[in-house]
C-alpha cells in the first residue's frame, strides 16, 4: 500500500492505491469512496486483491481521514467532483467509480456530473432515505462532540460507535473512532450534504449501474430494497452476513464480487 497527497484548490487530498498498481498496466482505474465519518483506511485490506484486475485508488473525502477540509459546508456536487479531481489527477479517463454509502452518493452523482464517462458504477449500501427521514436526521443524528479535559468526549466517541456496531471487538472499534477523531468536532458536513440532496436528481441524469451491492448484515440493509426500485441497475447483490465493513472482513469475497463485474464487460450503459 503506498498514499500520496494531490493538490486541489481546496487543500491536499489524500489518496491510498496498492503498491504494484499502476495505469502503464492498462488496468483500469477503480476510484472508491468511504462511507462518513470514516476514511480511505477502510480500504486498505482489498487494495493489494484489487490490484489483480484494476488500479484502485481509495480517496480520503474532503475533511476526513487525512485530506484537508473544504472552506465551508459542500454540496453533493463539489464532494461528487472529487472522484473526478482525482481521476483526471492520475490521468484516468474512464474510472470505475465505487463508493460506500455516504460515498455511494458521492459516486452516484459524480456520474451524473460526467454522463457516459465512467466506464461502469458500484454502489455498496446506498442510503435512500424518505424526506422525512433526511429532516430528521439534519435534525439529531449527528451532533458535534467537543474535547474536554477528562477525555469524556473520547468515551462519547467510543460509546457512538459500540452503540452502531455492538458486534465490533475493541481493536476495530478503536480505528472507527480514530477516523471520528481524524473528521474534528463537526464530523457531519458530508453527511448534511446528501441529507439535503434529493437523490432522484442523481439517478435521473446517471445511466444503468453496474452493481447495487450490500451485506444481509448492513446498518442500512433495509434500504437497499429501495435502492433497487430506484437506481437503474445491471445487476444487485446482497452477501449473507455481510455488514458495512464487508471489505475488511472478508476481503477475498470482496474482491471477488467486484472481479466479476469489473473483469467481463463492465460497462455504464447511457
Amino acid at each position: 500500500m503506498r498514499g500520496a497527497y494531490l493538490d486541489a484548490s481546496w487543500g491536499a487530498v489524500h489518496v491510498l492505491t496498492a503498491g504494484k498498481a499502476s495505469l502503464e498496466t492498462g488496468l483500469p482505474a477503480l476510484v472508491m469512496l468511504h462511507q462518513s465519518p470514516l476514511s480511505a483506511r477502510r480500504y486498505r485490506e482489498v487494495l493489494d486483491g484489487l490490484s489483480a484486475f484494476c488500479v484502485p485508488i481509495a480517496v480520503d473525502t474532503p475533511g476526513y481521514g487525512e485530506s484537508d477540509p473544504p472552506p465551508d459546508d459542500w454540496t453533493v456536487d463539489e464532494y461528487a467532483d472529487v472522484a473526478w479531481f482525482v481521476a483526471d489527477a492520475v490521468g484516468a479517463t474512464n474510472p470505475w467509480l465505487f463508493g460506500r454509502a455516504t460515498g455511494a452518493v458521492f459516486a452516484l452523482h459524480a456520474a451524473a456530473r460526467r454522463p457516459g464517462v465512467a466506464k461502469g458504477v458500484i454502489l455498496h449500501g446506498v442510503p435512500v432515505y424518505t424526506d422525512a427521514e433526511r429532516a430528521d436526521r439534519l435534525a439529531s443524528f449527528a451532533p458535534p462532540w467537543q474535547a474536554t479535559a477528562d477525555g469524556a468526549h473520547l468515551r462519547w466517541i467510543w460509546d457512538r460507535v459500540r452503540g452502531e456496531y455492538p458486534w465490533a471487538d475493541p481493536d476495530f472499534v478503536t480505528g472507527l473512532v480514530r477516523d471520528y477523531l481524524d473528521a474534528g468536532p463537526d464530523f457531519a458536513p458530508s453527511y448534511r450534504a446528501i441529507w439535503r440532496h434529493d437523490l432522484r436528481d442523481s439517478v435521473r441524469a446517471t445511466g444503468e449501474v453496474a452493481l447495487l451491492l450490500a451485506g444481509s448484515d448492513d446498518r442500512i440493509a433495509h434500504m437497499h430494497p429501495r435502492a433497487v426500485e430506484l437506481i437503474r441497475h445491471r445487476s444487485a447483490v446482497v452477501v449473507p452476513g455481510a455488514t458495512d465493513f464487508f471489505a475488511e472482513q472478508d476481503p477475498p469475497a470482496f474482491c471477488r464480487v467486484l472481479r466479476e463485474v469489473i473483469e467481463p464487460r463492465g460497462a455504464m450503459s447511457a
